[in-house]
């Protein structure tokens, strides 16, 4: 801000101490010096919290400014960290390599950090151009030097897979990554590939490959684990981020306390170096007075107003401090307002875009204008447009922002993240050896692997599956269609099938006839809803179009569609049944009050269902809120609700004086009386009694229904539905949301009080879950005694419902620091001062449930932190292993993300068909399950169903099946492969597939495109119903039934097939057409002459 720059003056800048601003001001400050020295600037802060504070602030006045941020030293030594840290630092580093005179805002271990020289960093790049010569092993060495981690499929950033022709790796400066494809050592082509479809989007000349981690192997030192404690035995030269700011202005926020905290820090690190077995001896990071330097330091003093440095030159005291809060009262802003203009202050209130300024001015009493910082008056509020973190005194001058004005301000921080993940994980439906599958016509065995078998010269792969008493079943990989990897509510373990046991056709038979009664009564009730006249609800005015506008955010892509699909709904004349999914926190409840002002604008009442008190009055404070400014009058019934208030409500719902009614079951209460009742808004209903969900039932038959639920629907069931239950689904997250920091560790009272003060510290409270009523007690002491200062209550599920909804609530109004609870957590509330949360035990846990617990922090715009503890020293089980990698995986934001979709979407399948299906579907697996429920709608709805392939149908001819190691020596891929080859049915497929696998996999040989065309010959002869083919070393010959041969003309197809070939001979007899194609001496393999003659065969029926 211009008008402060003769104010905070800082015309010295060697060893200087600054008092008494607040931290917005010393964002001014600083960039005011970056603008007037020609020098990089590093500030350093105690901690990560206060780090990300001052980038926040900084990085909205100036866009050279990076954060570098680094974990406490405890949590740094987790089994698995997430990512997003680690990309930003890299993404620091890579511009600080490239660009001078920047701001770098780090916290202490940050600028402890060992790093790689500067001079290696930049020679760590990689630049590479079509037509050249490079050793593509030799590439593939160097990027796993510089960070790169090898995976059979690029799926993130920082990932290299390197498979027959190809090399595949995504870079952190590229947005999509990228695919090399050689020719012996030519770099053949250059080409971007998308990460969801894997296929090439762009060819390029050249493409430069950064460094993906500050571990970067300089000596190829092989088997060495990549710490950055063990950097120093790496490289030949150690360096730390001051090489990377060359001779900076050194800014130290708080020195008094970052030489505490490394005191501590040095404490913590031989501590734990004396409790552990080093592999390689460690100093762990640098040593902080090594980095000090002599000259150019700044000294910014926030907490303390003494220095214990005898080479200061100068201070420079200010006096200046926050503003009042104000949360959306306006009576008493106005007040404040005219007080300040009274005192002859010059008043300004900064808003960060153009509709909040517009806005604004319908709330103020006094005299306002809209103006810029370069022009302000005395007398009036004047209000500009400028995006600041928050308000402050200081001087002349009272600036007031979003964060002092508005309740639940969001404070936006555009984070240089470059880290990208496709949200198609590879292991999602991926057989593992060990994985259980579903045949369809024998039932549940488990994938032992691929077999490679030779059958009359040929190589042929074969899917091995084991049964009971280890009978094993080979199925050819031109019948993979017949199995599906069998998933099930989570910790389901299923049965295995005898092979030809009659048990599994029973098993099969039991579900079909229950798909058969759900599927009826699906179509039965949604045609007997069309059927009902409901209320058609008036289009869009002005005010509803107005009521949308004020949302705080733009809504996402999914959002719109919800919306739109919603109000659509509304306006037709039959009742909406609508169901909106939704992950927690993805925007469902703006969809609703949308939805709700669409019904209260066309003169209905709304009345908003929640499963829990809590809930309830949540979503009514949300709702005053975001109806403020409309004079709808809205009310809530609960428990809290006194008896007297309570006959109120029924009164004034009765006589219409109540527009909307938010509310627990009490809403279903027969005294209930409604005047205009429109719309009924229903929150988690799987979570409402058998009797409520009948009340429910009853009330839905002439309303408008809206559904919200946070567990996902499989794409698999939405299509059974379609037509039948309407779905709105928002699977899009929010922008820019902060990723939880995630850290699986072994259990250490360390890192548990760390993690806990360090929430403390910036006034927040801390969930901590312990799965374990019988010995919550103990962990509670154990707790206690760990961090006397804290305030600890329990809440576990043997506790009465309004017991734990006390406890909830008094947390949710910050009345105590840590809830120590068992998995009550899991479900829907919403306290964004929560943003710690440890996990006993994380090992025990199913991954859908770890996701949904985790949901339940990082609601807010602070960065909030998961740590999943296992007992350290502990045997684990295989299971329990298989579960903490796939956690280890899980501390990326999208990977865990997928694996635990489909876990809930199958409890969100038990959720729509009725919880008892959940027994069902275990027997026969999900996705068999959604399968017969699939082809029972579709012949309901009088749709033709594909018939059950049956697996004696073996192939026409004998080729070679086999994939070759030289393509993938993963089996995963392999079999994706084989399913992409099956899916061969048309000359325009088998050209799509062969462009997939040449673009994914290198050239393809001719056993391959002769396995391509094998399948497009099946497919051709099962069209024509050609059913019988004889094949010898010598011929092949296909047979034509009378019923064929009667549809096409022989005397054009005996041409026809001269012209393919003069080796083709025809004969006719016992009314059956005899075409035999003499093998030997043809140009090319005899696959290539049928599908052309096949093909000239369809063209010729009548």
């Amino acid at each position: 801000m211009n008008f402060l720059n003769d104010k905070i003056l800082i015309n010295q800048i060697d060893n200087v101490a600054i008092s008494g601003l607040t931290t917005q001001l010393i964002s001014f400050c600083v960039n005011d010096i970056y603008k007037r020295n020609n020098k990089n600037i590093l500030i350093v802060t105690n901690s990560l919290y206060e780090a990300n504070i001052y980038y926040s602030s900084i990085s909205k006045l100036n866009n050279n400014v990076y954060l570098f941020p680094m974990d406490d030293f405890l949590t740094s030594e987790s089994l698995a960290i997430s990512p997003e840290l680690k990309s930003i630092r890299v993404n620091t580093l890579n511009e600080l390599s490239e660009n001078d005179h920047n701001i770098v805002i780090t916290n202490l271990m940050g600028f402890l950090r060992y790093l790689p020289s500067k001079k290696l960093w930049m020679d760590s790049k990689i630049i590479l151009k079509k037509d050249t010569e490079v050793n593509k092993d030799e590439l593939f060495r160097k990027l796993l030097s510089i960070g790169y981690v090898s995976d059979t499929i690029v799926n993130k950033t920082g990932e290299v897979s390197n498979r027959g022709y190809i090399l595949d790796v995504f870079s952190s400066n590229n947005d999509n990554p990228i695919r090399i494809e050689f020719w012996g050592d030519t770099i053949d082509s250059i080409r971007y590939f998308d990460v969801e479809s894997q296929r090439s989007l762009e060819e390029i000349n050249e493409c430069e490959i950064r460094p993906y981690s500050e571990f970067i192997n300089e000596k190829m030192i092989e088997d060495i684990p990549d710490y950055q404690k063990y950097l120093p035995y790496v490289v030949n030269e150690v360096s730390s981020l001051l090489s990377y700011v060359d001779d900076p202005l050194m800014i130290y926020k708080d020195y008094n306390q970052i030489k505490k905290s490394y005191k501590r820090l040095r404490e913590e690190i031989f501590e734990y170096s004396s409790s552990k077995e080093e592999e390689y001896k460690t100093e762990y990071m640098h040593d902080f007075s090594s980095l000090e330097q002599n000259n150019n330091n700044i000294y910014l003093m926030t907490i303390d107003n003494v220095i214990d440095i005898k080479s200061i030159n100068k201070t420079y005291n200010y006096s200046s401090r926050l503003p009042e809060k104000f949360e959306s009262n306006f009576k008493y802003l106005n007040e404040y307002l005219e007080k300040q203009l009274y005192s002859n202050k010059i008043v300004i209130i900064a808003l960060s875009d153009e509709s909040k300024l517009k806005n604004i001015e319908k709330y103020l009493t006094v005299s306002t204008i809209l103006t810029n910082e370069n022009d302000l008056s005395k007398g009036k509020v004047n209000i500009i447009n400028s995006n600041l973190d928050e308000g402050f005194e200081f001087d002349n001058y009272v600036v007031l922002t979003e964060n002092e004005l508005f309740k639940n301000r969001d404070k936006k921080t555009n984070y240089k993240n470059k880290f990208k993940y496709g949200s198609k994980i590879k292991d999602i439906d991926n057989l593992k050896v060990g994985d259980y599958v579903v045949h369809l016509n024998h039932g549940i065995g488990m994938y032992t692997g691929i077999k490679t078998l030779t059958k009359n010269g040929n190589k042929k792969d074969y899917i091995e599956v084991s049964y009971k008493d280890n009978d094993k079943l080979y199925i050819p990989v031109e019948k993979i269609d017949l199995i599906t990897k069998y998933s099930s509510n989570e910790g389901v373990v299923p049965r295995l099938n005898k092979l030809g046991g009659s048990e599994w056709q029973k098993t099969k038979l039991r579900v079909k006839n229950k798909v058969k009664d759900i599927a009826d009564k699906l179509i039965k009730i949604s045609a007997e809803r069309k059927l009902q006249k409901g209320f058609a609800f008036k289009k869009d005015d002005e005010l509803s179009k107005e009521f949308d506008s004020e949302f705080k955010y733009e809504p996402t892509v999914d959002q719109y569609i919800a919306i739109e699909r919603i109000k659509s709904a509304m306006e037709k004349e039959y009742p909406m049944d609508m169901l909106l999914c939704g992950d927690v926190g993805y925007g469902k409840t703006e969809v609703a009050f949308r939805a709700m002002f669409k019904a209260v604008n066309s003169g209905k009442q709304v009345a908003y269902l929640c499963p829990t008190t809590i809930l309830s009055s949540q979503q009514y404070k949300s709702a005053l809120e975001r109806f403020g400014n409309y004079g709808i009058n809205i009310a809530l019934l609960n428990r809290f609700t006194s008896v007297k208030e309570a006959n109120e409500i029924k009164d004034k719902l009765v006589n219409g004086k109540i527009d909307i009614i938010f509310g627990t079951h009490k809403l279903l209460n027969n005294s209930i009386k409604y005047k205009d009742l429109g719309l009924l808004v229903i929150d988690e209903e799987q979570r409402f009694g058998v009797t409520h969900k009948e009340k429910i039932k009853e009330m839905k038959s002439s309303i408008d229904v809206l559904t919200l639920s946070a567990t996902p629907i499989p794409r698999t069931l939405q299509m059974s539905l379609v037509g039948i239950r309407d779905l709105s689904l928002i699977e899009t997250p929010p922008v820019n949301r902060y990723p939880v920091q995630t850290y699986v560790t072994e259990e250490n009272p360390s890192i548990i009080r760390e993690a806990i003060y360090k929430e403390m510290s910036r006034n927040g409270q801390i969930f901590i879950l312990y799965n374990s009523v019988e010995h919550i007690d103990e962990k509670l002491s154990e707790l206690k005694r760990l961090i006397p200062e804290a305030d600890i209550r329990v809440a576990h599920g043997q506790m009465n419902k309004g017991q734990i909804e006390d406890t909830m609530i008094s947390f949710t109004n910050n009345e105590f620091d840590i809830l120590l609870c068992t998995t009550i957590i899991e479900t829907g509330i919403d306290i964004p001062n929560v943003n710690t949360l440890i996990i006993y035990n994380a090992d025990r846990f199913g991954l859908s449930q770890l996701y949904q617990i985790r949901g339940r922090v990082g609601r807010s715009n602070k960065i909030a932190y998961a740590y999943l503890l296992y007992t350290p020293n502990k045997t684990l089980s295989d299971n329990a292993v298989k579960r903490l990698n796939a956690i280890k995986e899980f501390t990326e934001l999208g990977s865990g993300f997928q694996i635990a979709m489909r876990d809930l979407s199958i409890r969100g399948a038990g959720d729509i068909l009725g919880t008892e299906q959940a027994g069902f579907i275990d027997s026969v697996g999900y996705e068999l399950y959604v399968k017969i429920l699939n082809d029972e709608v579709d012949r309901l709805k009088g749709i033709k169903t594909k018939e059950e392939i049956k697996e004696e149908e073996k192939s026409l001819i004998e080729v070679e099946n086999h994939i070759k190691d030289e393509y993938t020596s993963d089996e995963s891929l392999k079999i994706e492969l084989h399913k992409k080859i099956n899916e061969i049915d048309s000359y325009e497929k088998l050209d799509e597939v062969r462009r997939e696998i040449e673009d994914r996999f290198g050239k393809i040989d001719s056993e391959m495109d002769v396995y391509m065309y094998s399948e497009l010959f099946e497919k051709q002869a099962k069209e024509l119903n050609i059913n019988t083919v004889n094949q010898t070393n010598l011929y092949v010959e296909l047979v034509l039934e009378n019923e064929l041969i009667n549809k096409i003309p022989v005397d054009k197809l005996f041409m026809e097939a001269n012209a393919i070939s003069t080796r083709f001979k025809f004969e006719y007899k016992n009314d059956r057409l005899y075409i035999k194609l003499m093998t030997n001496g043809l140009d090319k393999h005899f696959v290539y002459y049928l599908t052309e003659l096949l093909s000239k065969i369809k063209d010729m029926i009548v």
